[in-house]
C-alpha cells in the first residue's frame, strides 16, 4: 500500500517528473532488495557458526571427566577457536555486506535525489506549473514507494 499511495501522490503531484524519476526505481528498489538477501544470508551464516562452537562447548562441558582423563583439554579449546574464527569471519562478511548494501542504497537514493532537482529545476524554470514543493513532493512519493517495494521483495 506503501508503494501506491507514494506513486499515486507523485503522478497527482507531477506526472512529468514522476515518469522521469520512475527510471531510478530499479535501482533503488534493487539494491534495497539485494541488500536484504545478502544481510540475512550473512547472518545465518554466522548463527551456525556459533552453533558449532556452542555444541563443540557443550559436548566437552558434558564429558569433562573423559576429556580430562585422556588429557583433550588442547584438542577441545583448538576446537572451539577454530570455529570462533568461522563465526568471527562470517560476521565481518555481514558487516561489509551491511556496510556495501546501505552504501549502494544510500547512493542509489542520492542519484535520485540529484536527478529529480536536476530536472524538477528545469520544469520550475520552464514555467510548466510545478513549484519547489511539487518537486519535493514527488520525490518523496516516488523514494518512499520505491523503497517500500525494495523492502517487500525479500518476502515475496
Amino acid at each position: 500500500s506503501t508503494f501506491i499511495g507514494g506513486f499515486v501522490v507523485a503522478f497527482v503531484k507531477g506526472w512529468k517528473l514522476t515518469l522521469v524519476l520512475l527510471a531510478t526505481i530499479p535501482l533503488v528498489v534493487g539494491s534495497g532488495g539485494v541488500m536484504a538477501v545478502l544481510i540475512t544470508k550473512a547472518a545465518s551464516r554466522g548463527q551456525e557458526a556459533y552453533a558449532e562452537a556452542g555444541n563443540i562447548v557443550e559436548q566437552v562441558i558434558g564429558a569433562i571427566r573423559t576429556v580430562l582423563s585422556f588429557t583433550g583439554e588442547k584438542k577441545a579449546v583448538e576446537d572451539y577457536g577454530k570455529e570462533l574464527k568461522k563465526a568471527y569471519k562470517a560476521s565481518v562478511q555481514q558487516g561489509l555486506a551491511s556496510g556495501l548494501g546501505l552504501g549502494c542504497a544510500m547512493a542509489a537514493m542520492f542519484l535520485t535525489y540529484s536527478l529529480a532537482l536536476w530536472y524538477g529545476s528545469k520544469l520550475i524554470v520552464s514555467n510548466q506549473g510545478y513549484t519547489g514543493g511539487s518537486v519535493l513532493s514527488v520525490i518523496f512519493g516516488v523514494l518512499i514507494g520505491g523503497m517500500s517495494l525494495g523492502q517487500a521483495s525479500p518476502s515475496l
